[in-house]
């Protein structure tokens, strides 16, 4: 059986596949609250200076590559480990109408690792998400809640019994930048709180700059580069 919590760290958070007639079609830009007509967002994300309370960038972790057509949607999305080799590859698969299709994600190795697949609401959200392995057995369904400016604040995983393992509540900020998101296990205990902080706003009003923090304890500093 698989480690769902394994598995989880190998998602992508991003899939489609059933509209609701009337359904409004956003775009990956403004689902990720990205300004302008951007064309590839580069991250870099390093590790903290051990032994602080500030996020003060180390060592890089990991670099990830957002490729977007002209019509502000994903096609690519790549992570890359410190010295280069590919670690993960999604594809975004469109119909003729521009609607998502699926997204599969692939191993370093080029293997089928995930494919995922939503159902969205008349807004245009994704509320349902299917995760399923390269068997295309399903082994993860994630049901997510929005607020009126389209932010998903509930996210909930549940394992293929429909059992309810893990829960996330999410904060935003007026830019639409997530700022806090609290995990509770299937008992409602508080696991995690992660918090978030963004700055270095470029002349869009995209930041290039964002520190993590895990229980108030600083993790990362991403770094980001954006193409238009």
């Amino acid at each position: 059986m698989i480690n769902i919590f394994k598995s989880l760290s190998l998602l992508l958070v991003v899939s489609l596949v059933s509209f609701g007639v009337g359904a409004q079609v956003k775009n990956d830009l403004k689902r990720q609250k990205l300004k302008g007509e951007v064309k590839s967002v580069t991250e870099y994300e390093y590790a903290v200076l051990p032994d602080t309370k500030e996020a003060i960038k180390d060592t890089l972790k990991m670099k990830s590559v957002c490729r977007y057509n002209a019509d502000g949607n994903r096609t690519e999305f790549t992570t890359y480990a410190p010295n280069g080799t590919v670690m993960s590859r999604s594809v975004f698969n469109y119909n003729d109408s521009g609607i998502l299709i699926d997204v599969k994600r692939y191993r370093g190795d080029g293997g089928l690792n995930v494919t995922t697949t939503y159902v969205y609401d008349k807004a245009g959200n994704e509320t349902e998400e299917n995760n399923t392995d390269p068997s295309g057995t399903l082994f993860m369904k994630g049901k997510s809640k929005y607020d009126l400016n389209g932010n998903r604040i509930v996210y909930d995983r549940h394992d293929v019994t429909g059992h309810l393992f893990l829960k996330s509540n999410i904060k935003y900020d007026r830019k639409g930048n997530e700022t806090e998101e609290r995990e509770y296990d299937s008992h409602a205990s508080l696991q995690f709180t992660t918090t978030f902080e963004h700055g270095n706003y470029d002349k869009k009003d995209n930041w290039l700059w964002k520190a993590t923090y895990k229980n108030k304890v600083p993790r990362t500093v991403t770094e980001r580069e954006i193409e238009y």
